[in-house]
């Protein structure tokens, strides 16, 4: 395939189409509310493996797979009693339950573990997609492995348009950062581990979050925690939340939270809010970060959020992405 694949309006005519690719096997961009996703036959092993080689993911990370309904996703997993309380609160939405998978789900898909990652999207063309299909849909992020996450559809195309035959667009993702995943495999020990838009205190748990620097070398329990990840071009050095960039040089773009009262003569200076609103500053974090990474600078020197709420999962995407390669 050669040149950039087109982006397709939201319409029914374009829906069908994605329909159509997706059931002869292809990869398509589709919108989500937390990211755009590279999405495909969950079912399907040839399929699924057409996945990891657009994105040159390592098949350690496994994938997320997207189902219509919590009758649906049970078909495809267990769901002990309090992974159903959940889903019934949380989906469809940005909530990705770590539970026992059943022999539907190809062990391609979970990095061989006797578990899988699974949710409800809420965003309406994904659901209108799902909903046409008799299939789920694995879908990570729709971009090269370890690079900024698209929440566009022209981010899509940028970096992945050469190797897929369709993005649906979906305008801008409303959260802008990945879904939270929460582990339920052992109820005596519940964890959160990929902060996103819904919060451990939203979930009503006492549950431990995954810190970065998981084994990089094994099979992952879910997505998004390998310790460099979500890494621009250009180096990302951070600084802390209400603080100043250290030795930013003229040739570096600083990003702050909120726009700042003072800024020094010869900063090149953006915000992500302009009231410091974390849902904002999530929203904007990675549509920024592609933007400034297109615009030769030498370093983005980038303020931590304040560590609440979902600015915890604006500063885990930032500590990953800041990590050494």
């Amino acid at each position: 395939m050669t040149g950039y694949c087109e982006i397709l309006a939201p319409n029914e005519t374009n829906r069908l189409r994605c329909v159509d690719l997706l059931r002869r096997g292809e990869v398509v961009g589709l919108p989500t509310e937390t990211v755009y996703g590279l999405a495909g036959n969950a079912l399907c092993e040839n399929t699924v493996r057409k996945i990891f080689e657009v994105k040159g993911r390592p098949f350690i990370d496994p994938l997320i797979v997207h189902c219509d309904s919590l009758d649906s996703a049970s078909q495809h997993a267990d769901f002990s009693d309090l992974a159903r309380e959940l889903a019934k609160r949380f989906w469809p939405g940005a909530l990705t339950l770590v539970v026992p998978k059943r022999q539907s789900i190809p062990d391609i898909v979970t990095a061989g573990l006797p578990s899988v990652a699974i949710r409800v999207p809420a965003h309406p063309e994904f659901q209108s997609i799902l909903q046409k299909l008799d299939f789920p849909l694995a879908a990570p992020s729709a971009n090269p492995f370890g690079y900024v996450s698209p929440t566009r559809a022209e981010h899509v195309q940028k970096t992945l348009g050469s190797r897929i035959p369709a993005i649906l667009d979906g305008g801008a993702c409303r959260h802008g950062v990945e879904s939270t995943i929460l582990d339920l495999r052992d109820p005596r020990q519940v964890r959160v581990l990929r902060p996103g838009p819904i919060s451990p205190e939203e979930l009503g748990l006492r549950a431990q979050v995954t810190d970065p620097g998981s084994a990089d070398q094994n099979a992952q329990a879910a997505p998004g925690m390998l310790t460099q990840h979500y890494s621009p071009h250009t180096p990302i050095r951070l600084f802390q939340h209400g603080g100043a960039p250290v030795d930013a040089p003229a040739s570096a773009a600083v990003l702050y939270n909120t726009r700042p009262a003072a800024i020094t003569p010869g900063l090149n200076a953006f915000w992500l809010s302009e009231s410091g609103d974390l849902t904002e500053i999530a929203h904007n974090l990675f549509r920024l970060i592609q933007k400034l990474d297109t615009a030769d600078f030498t370093a983005l020197h980038i303020e931590l959020a304040e560590n609440r709420a979902v600015g915890i999962a604006v500063n885990d995407r930032l500590k990953r992405a800041a990590a050494k390669r």
